[in-house]
């Protein structure tokens, strides 16, 4: 599902109060009416229309016609999300109206900074009204996100003016930055229907990724798979759809009526439903009281509009005009992509709150606990406009996951992931570890002296053991085991790693006389207890030596593999457990099996202190296994009472 290097799609989104003349507007400027026929009977817009015009390069401008009645600021919410430029409509003969006013609020909270303003309707007033409207329109604007839009006198219904407005639309659009390429297909659904012959088929204008004919897609939530048919954009017959075109796809594998408004058709694997989404919230300096704690809300991102609750990370209220990392949290799970634009109304619908742009649904609540999840988020929420960037900070936060995970955290297409990575370890940024994994290269470095540091404090530590546990190693340098694998690998010649252990290649493990001699001393005591012997406590007074030098000989014995620790309490020399496994086997010749009060009478009648554990060690390491009350010897052990395997 990648992108195509043809030139990129262009939505052109009118805004405004009702009947100041959007839709005849439209229909000057492209020759298309946009609104349905039981809208045209009612002279009134209620849902979202679409037309659309070529640009002299061969560029598809899509037009988005939004309904201005109050009551159907959803659809004008839904229709606005991913407009690239907007046309805010005002009639010369009313002036600013409030629907005015919130849509230029909400354009603002969706991040809709390129636009035209068109003063429409100037055939019904005089040159001074139209001038006066001009200047109230400016006055207006100061301080909103089309403060800078220049405001073009129209009449829509006799043609004058529309000329320049078009051109004025065109060097607009070819000043236009494209969009980003290489994310991950998303489209959130904005219609749905059957058609004879064909099946379920969902419209929606993609905010990003591309789709092709025979893809497999996902609708969310629900999770259903479906394979693409057929693609339409712009009502024409097409081999790929793209972010930004005007698209139709018939959809196998899923019923029209499974998929609707609000729900989203994507990419599969990439996107999850989550009733907890982390935002950045900015709230409207015009809301009348500040949004307190938990306050219930409607959620509107895309074509969804759910009932949520607001929860602050900090503080009871975030005030007018403040800004704040936020959770919203949803009543049921929903779909939501970072860095799309959301907006907060009120719990009646009759006021718009606020908005701003998702950074990251949550597996869970966000909290007050987690300063460093929060910072996390607000790291993420500066880099929604840099893939690079999101890269980075997704390497950041799990060093030694793949490219393929990396890609579907950061919504990016496998491919623009792994080309962006490899530009980044050219750069010297990441360093690609051995399993395919990848991490920040100044995170290996670090990763590299922290474990060789560690190593030496361990060996300093522990001087008679010749390797040490890697677990060991990893719990001291608090490494995961991926930056863990890459210090090593990095260390190279300097360490020394078999199976699951470790040593830096210049240890030696140096025994001075009176070491040996103590470690002598604790292995005759052992030997003389035969399969009752000390128990660990006992031996400095068993052998006359200190609880440190018991504590040492210990160590370098047990290192060396001449006393087996079977459990906690109960110390074997290695050839008293070997000497174990050949009586039991020739015990066990006799009937096939033996019973405990057998091996008792060959281990010299030692008591079930002891019996038990050798017992249930014999088992554990696979020489023996139960049989009801008896047990056998496996063909393991009989090779272990033959000298072949050693009886760990």
């Amino acid at each position: 599902m990648s992108s195509t290097s043809e030139t990129a799609p262009v939505t052109v989104g009118t805004a405004g109060h009702i009947d100041h003349g959007k839709t005849l507007l439209v229909e000057r400027l492209t020759g298309m009416r946009a609104d349905r026929p039981h809208e045209q009977e009612r002279g009134m817009t209620i849902d979202i229309g679409y037309a659309e015009m070529r640009a002299p390069d061969g560029r598809r401008i899509g037009f988005v016609d939004l309904p201005g009645h109050e009551r159907f600021i959803r659809n004008m919410v839904a229709g606005a999300t991913g407009i690239d430029l907007a046309l805010l409509v005002v009639a010369a003969d009313d002036g600013v109206m409030p629907q005015t006013r919130e849509h230029v609020e909400i354009l603002g909270l969706l991040g809709i900074r390129e636009g035209i303003v068109v003063l429409n309707k100037v055939d019904l007033v005089d040159e001074e009204t139209r001038l006066l409207a001009i200047e109230e329109l400016r006055d207006f604007l100061q301080g909103s996100s089309l403060a800078a839009a220049p405001i073009l006198p129209v009449s829509a219904a006799t043609g004058d003016g529309v000329d320049a407005l078009r051109a004025a639309i065109l060097e607009r659009i070819a000043a236009l930055s494209t969009r980003q390429e290489g994310g991950c297909f998303f489209l959130p659904v904005q219609r749905t229907f059957a058609a004879a012959g064909f099946g379920c088929i969902v419209t929606g204008v993609p905010s990003a990724g591309s789709v092709r004919v025979g893809d497999e897609l996902e609708l969310l939530p629900s999770g259903r798979r479906a394979r693409v048919r057929t693609v339409e954009i712009y009502h024409e017959a097409a081999e790929e759809a793209r972010a930004g075109h005007r698209t139709a796809l018939n959809l196998a594998g899923i019923r029209h009526d499974e998929a609707g408004r609000g729900m989203a058709v994507a990419a599969p694997g990439v996107f999850s439903a989550s009733r907890h989404v982390a935002a950045r919230l900015r709230l409207l300096p015009s809301v009348r009281k500040p949004l307190k704690h938990a306050l219930r809300v409607r959620f509107l991102t895309g074509t969804l509009e759910e009932m949520a609750a607001v929860y602050l990370p900090e503080g009871s209220a975030l005030e007018p005009g403040r800004e704040s990392l936020v959770e919203i949290r949803a009543i049921v799970p929903v779909v939501a992509r970072d860095g799309d634009a959301f907006i907060l109304r009120a719990e009646n619908s009759t006021e718009t709150l606020g908005g701003g742009r998702i950074v990251r649904t949550l597996p869970g609540p966000l909290g007050r606990k987690d300063p460093a999840l929060r910072a996390l988020l607000e790291r993420w929420a500066r880099a929604l406009d840099d893939p690079r960037e999101r890269l980075r900070v997704a390497v950041a936060e799990s060093p030694g996951a793949t490219v393929g995970e990396l890609a579907v955290r950061c919504r990016l297409a496998p491919e623009a992931a792994e080309r962006i990575l490899e530009a980044m370890r050219q750069m010297g940024e990441v360093t690609l570890l051995a399993g395919g994994g990848v991490a920040p290269e100044a995170s290996v470095r670090a990763a590299t002296d922290a474990a060789r540091a560690a190593l030496e404090v361990l060996h300093g530590e522990n001087p008679l053991l010749e390797m040490l546990p890697l677990a060991n190693l990893r719990d001291r340098a608090g490494l995961g085991d991926a930056l863990l694998a890459a210090a090593l690998e990095r260390l190279g010649g300097i360490v020394v790693v078999a199976a699951r252990e470790v040593r830096l290649a210049a240890h030696a493990v140096r025994v001075d006389a009176g070491m040996t001699r103590a470690a002598q001393a604790i292995l005759e005591s052992l030997r003389e207890g035969r399969f009752a012997p000390p128990e660990p406590e006992t031996l400095p007074s068993a052998t006359g030596l200190s609880a440190q030098e018991v504590k040492g000989a210990l160590t370098l014995l047990l290192d060396r593999g001449a006393v087996r620790r079977i459990d906690p309490g109960h110390l074997y020399p290695k050839e008293i457990l070997d000497e174990g496994i050949r009586l039991l086997h020739s015990v066990a010749k006799q009937r096939g099996s033996f019973e405990p009060l057998e091996a008792k009478t060959v281990f010299g009648g030692i008591s079930r202190k002891w019996l038990i554990p050798l017992l249930e060690h014999y088992d554990r390491i696979g020489a023996t296994r139960r049989d009801g009350n008896s047990r056998i010897v496996t063909r393991r052990g009989e090779t272990m009472a033959q000298g072949g395997i050693d009886a760990k």
